[in-house]
């Protein structure tokens, strides 16, 4: 833990207490002073590189989940069931994304920080559901009040890699909100993004914008879809 010393204290009240009786100094031979200066140079050396791998694969939390803000649910829990318009005006439901694991954002045209966040979020859905055709759904779910905001936004046409439906009475918002926070429903804000596995469970949620180019996100995203 940070702050605490209290175990280096111990250890060092303790160093040297292996010797010989009395605290006599032996001398150490030169060959043997060599093979321990050895040992010690790989032992730095290895250390070193732990460290340097623990750092990149988010072991020193830097890049990894708590850089990121990934809120995990715990324990995970059903998703909410719902139902949201799609740009056919035919319904999409949870049951759709059903064996999916399911990117779920809630945003809006009017929100700065939505359509900060938006270009580098459609990236990555294009990129998973490549990597993992039928294994990873991006749904985008906009809570403008018809779909002229939401076309012009696009300019005319609904990009790819992400499916774009409508909660212009902001229930579904509402219901993920609730359900990831275990029933505390105070104000909610956009953008906010879901994590549903492929077995239905709502298991991690992000508050604000993020940079979907950083790698802690697909890292997170690959170990749901393995």
């Amino acid at each position: 833990m940070k702050g605490d010393t209290s175990g280096q204290e111990a250890r060092g009240e303790s160093e040297g207490s292996g010797g010989p009786p009395g605290g006599v100094d032996l001398p150490v031979p030169p060959r043997a002073a060599r093979r321990v200066a050895v040992a010690l140079a790989l032992l730095a050396v290895l250390a070193s590189a732990a460290w340097g791998g623990s750092k990149l694969f988010g072991g020193e939390k830097e890049g990894g989940e708590e850089a990121f803000e990934i809120t995990r649910v715990a324990p995970p829990r059903a998703a909410p069931a719902f139902e949201a318009q799609s740009s056919d005006g035919k319904p999409f439901t949870l049951a759709d994304a059903k064996g999916q694991v399911l990117f779920l954002n809630f945003w809006a045209t009017w929100c700065p920080p939505c359509r900060e966040e938006m270009p580098s979020m459609l990236q990555l859905g294009r990129e998973l559901s490549e990597r993992h055709p039928g294994k990873f759904r991006m749904v985008a779910v906009s809570v403008d009040e018809g779909w002229d905001a939401v076309r012009q936004y696009f300019l005319g046409r609904l990009p790819s890699g992400v499916q774009v439906v409508l909660d212009p009475s902001q229930q579904v918002t509402k219901d993920y909100y609730c359900a990831a926070r275990g029933g505390q429903c105070t104000e909610f804000k956009f953008p906010e993004t879901y994590i549903v596995d492929a077995s239905g469970k709502l298991v991690a949620y992000m508050v604000g914008p993020r940079d979907w180019n950083d790698p802690a996100a697909t890292r997170f995203l690959e170990k749901l879809l393995r």
